[in-house]
């Protein structure tokens, strides 16, 4: 019987005190989990365009498309330079006709704000995963009605799986990139069938991206309204003549680490924790103590935010308040966006947690190595740590 060697790897580091360990955040505050967090985000992608990761090799010759469903307008907007970042006049005709730099504040803010449809701006951004559900449910209904089948045949003979991810755009909106691939009956290690094509899925995305909608109630301060994508549709091909496997995932993975920076926004929840935003406590009525009724996190000041974005999270806020978006107030420091950055189909490819097992294999096996233990050799930590707290930065930033 092989007895488990023992490692006390953390004994040299009592004299300190306290240890600092990985946040796992994805968010670029911690540039060091970012980072790490980025790069297994381009694996996960990657891996469902080239295969690899347990992922089979197969997948690089199935139908793959790149796409970007965007936001509808709301009122409009400053303009600044264009994609190749040459300059343009914001709004030559009827706007304000000037030429932003890059870096003006005014871009993406509203040209009027008393116009601008802030609420539908929130609500759009607060059901953005709802959309994109519906959207996924209309591209499989589609993609049967073009090949002339029912939605039970087909989905017995492809499958059709996602990977996305949210970016927000300077004004405040989210939009989608995701990436669509067509798989056979038995997941990505068999060949879709021959009517499964790239002009079909093509022809079952634009279909789906212009018909799909979400009808959200009305409340005593807005009125009810259908939800939709913008008009602005972009679909790629990727492999072959189109974009290359590395270019995609690259592209996606930058944005799983960001979230509101884009749109001008770093702030803490604003909700206090204790009545969840209600002001009120649950349980006989009482007013909160910890937010004094108001149901804000105390400390937290907004006066670094640009007028756009302020009315934004205060609409989000106020929307909040109302019985049919309860639960919104939880999410406007995110404008109202509750969805998760980046997600995938469950059979696209690996997944996060694998690619963190994997690693802890690999690290305990370089540990067994430096000890000159024979390869196989379990090992035991020993070691007594407690749980300290952590740096609230953004805190630091914005409170008072």
């Amino acid at each position: 019987m092989r007895l488990p060697g023992r490692l006390a790897g953390a004994a040299w580091l009592r004299w300190l005190g306290c240890c600092g360990l990985g946040c796992r955040w994805r968010r670029a505050v911690c540039p060091a989990c970012s980072a790490l967090y980025r790069l297994d985000a381009f694996h996960v992608f990657a891996a469902g365009l080239r295969g690899g990761k347990d992922t089979p090799v197969l997948v690089a010759d199935h139908p793959r498309l790149f796409v970007t469903l965007t936001a509808p307008s709301f009122g409009r907007m400053h303009c600044g330079p264009g994609r190749d970042g040459s300059p343009r006049r914001c709004h030559q005709r009827g706007g304000c006709g000037r030429w932003h730099t890059v870096g003006d504040p005014a871009i993406g803010t509203a040209m009027d704000p008393g116009g601008y449809d802030y609420p539908g701006q929130v609500l759009f951004n607060a059901h953005a995963g709802a959309l994109w559900a519906r959207f996924t449910i209309d591209v499989r209904r589609h993609l049967a009605a073009a090949a002339g089948l029912t939605r039970a045949v087909a989905a017995v003979q492809v499958r059709v799986v996602f990977a996305k991810v949210a970016e927000f755009q300077t004004r405040g909106v989210v939009h989608l990139h995701a990436i669509v691939r067509l798989d056979g009956p038995d997941g990505p290690g068999s060949a879709p069938p021959v009517w499964a094509t790239l002009r079909r899925l093509t022809t079952a995305i634009r279909a789906a991206a212009t018909g799909a909608g979400i009808t959200v109630s009305g409340s005593r301060i807005t009125s009810a309204r259908v939800l939709r994508w913008g008009r602005q549709l972009d679909i790629r091909r990727i492999g072959g003549r189109g974009m290359s496997d590395v270019a995609v995932a690259g592209y996606v993975a930058k944005y799983a680490t960001k979230s509101t920076e884009a749109a001008g926004i770093d702030i803490p929840p604003l909700f206090c924790r204790t009545c969840t935003g209600r002001g009120v406590m649950h349980s006989g009525g009482r007013l909160c103590r910890s937010c004094n009724g108001t149901g804000r996190r105390p400390g937290i000041v907004l006066d670094r935010l640009t007028g756009h974005v302020r009315t934004l999270v205060d609409t989000c806020w106020r929307l909040g308040g109302q019985p049919q978006y309860a639960g919104l107030r939880r999410w406007a420091h995110q404008l109202g966006f509750h969805g998760h950055f980046a997600s995938k189909s469950r059979g696209y490819s690996t997944t996060f947690a694998a690619l963190r097992a994997e690693r802890r294999t690999w690290r305990t096996l370089g540990q067994v190595e430096r000890l000159g233990l024979p390869a196989g050799t379990p090992l035991l930590v020993v070691a007594d740590w407690r749980y300290t707290g952590h740096p609230d930065h953004s805190r630091d930033r914005w409170s008072a």
